[in-house]
């Protein structure tokens, strides 16, 4: 290994754990003082402006997050996260994937479920904005497609449709301080079942599922066909009504343009 990748390593090792006196002296023999700045001074700068601009991506990722902890809490997030967490991605888009894990497990942030919950639901906002393109189906598709057909009929997704599913009351917090009203206290009645996809004009939508609604749909992503589905509407419709509710479903998805194709098995 060369010694400029040596020292690139030592250097990179020591940003990724500043407070180890191992990596502080590996890296300051290969650091000299400079114009009246000590060497250790040198590297705390930029130890700092590192951790600095972690922190921001953690302010610009979850800024809904932050407004909800305050900025005290959210320094200490930042500060705990950073240490248990340090960055190994080369993006900086995957810096905080494991923020909502982080929040459920800590000592002091699991006691407050909506926060990992609320985190869990800005992540899934940015992956449906990074989601891929690709063709969007149209309603005409399914129209045109010969009735004995339907039965074996199964439906691919846009690639930026995601699913959350929650017992607080996240989204609606979300919702609240976005526009800048307070949010409601945290409860944790029910389940709550949203679906989130970026629409043709690149904007991110999302809306709130019942749970029949939400079977439908993750059952389809599995790859079940439309008899499949119908049967499985039995749960909360009779048999006449499974199937119409099963195909104005398909109807708003196709209008929404999160179906990409229809499949034949």
């Amino acid at each position: 290994m060369s010694q400029l990748r040596q020292t690139q390593q030592a250097f990179m090792q020591y940003l990724l754990s500043a407070k180890s006196d191992n990596n502080l002296v590996d890296i300051r023999e290969r650091v000299s003082d400079q114009k009246g700045i000590s060497a250790d001074h040198r590297l705390q700068i930029y130890a700092n402006a590192y951790r600095i601009r972690l922190k921001e991506t953690m302010e610009t990722d979850h800024q809904i997050l932050g407004q909800y902890l305050g900025d005290e809490l959210f320094d200490k997030l930042a500060i705990e996260y950073l240490d248990a967490h340090p960055s190994s991605a080369t993006s900086l888009r995957q810096f905080c994937d494991n923020l909502p894990a982080f929040l459920r497990t800590d000592d002091f942030f699991c006691q407050y479920p909506i926060l990992a919950d609320i985190a869990q639901f800005e992540r899934l906002l940015l992956a449906a904005f990074d989601g891929a393109e690709s063709t969007r189906a149209d309603f005409t598709d399914l129209q045109t497609l010969a009735p004995e057909l339907w039965p074996d009929c199964s439906l691919r997704f846009h690639p930026s449709l995601q699913m959350f599913s929650c017992k607080s009351n996240a989204v609606e917090s979300w919702q609240a301080l976005k526009a800048e009203t307070a949010p409601d206290a945290p409860y944790y009645q029910q389940q709550r079942y949203w679906a989130l996809w970026r629409n043709s004009e690149r904007l991110t939508q999302f809306e709130s599922l019942n749970q029949s609604q939400y079977v439908l749909l993750t059952g389809f992503i599995e790859g079940n066909d439309f008899a499949h589905q119908c049967e499985a509407m039995l749960n909360w419709y009779d048999e006449q009504a499974a199937p119409m509710m099963v195909l104005q479903t398909l109807q708003s998805w196709f209008s929404k343009g999160i179906i990409r194709e229809l499949v034949i098995t």
